[in-house]
């Protein structure tokens, strides 16, 4: 059996700045950083702003030592300067299968 947990990025970006991009590229690289970390996917949705950004983590352990990096602390505590809103769902893989989608499946596909 396979395990892996979701942690899906929901978001409405409002107006990026510099600081965002440093913040936000800092943060990219803490979590490629964090043992456990398996990837990430975007998607823009085609009828509207949102866009969904799902990373995929080994462990609940993983995610929790990415959690604490004093760079992704401080982007949630300045979500609203970027974004015009955002949701974080965590989720539990049960089972993943499929065809076709090769180098952009997900991790453990």
């Amino acid at each position: 059996m396979i395990q892996m947990y979701l942690v899906t990025f929901r978001l409405i970006p409002g107006a990026y700045d510099t600081e965002f991009h440093e913040l936000n590229d800092a943060i990219q690289a803490a979590a490629e950083d964090t043992e456990g970390y398996l990837g990430k996917q975007t998607w823009h949705a085609p009828d509207s702003e949102a866009v969904l950004v799902v990373y995929y983590w080994e462990s609940l352990d993983a995610l929790e030592s990415f959690g604490v990096d004093a760079d992704h602390k401080r982007a949630k505590q300045r979500w609203t300067e970027w974004y015009d809103a955002y949701e974080v769902t965590i989720t539990e893989v049960i089972e993943t299968y499929g065809c076709g989608f090769g180098d952009d499946a997900s991790p453990l596909a």
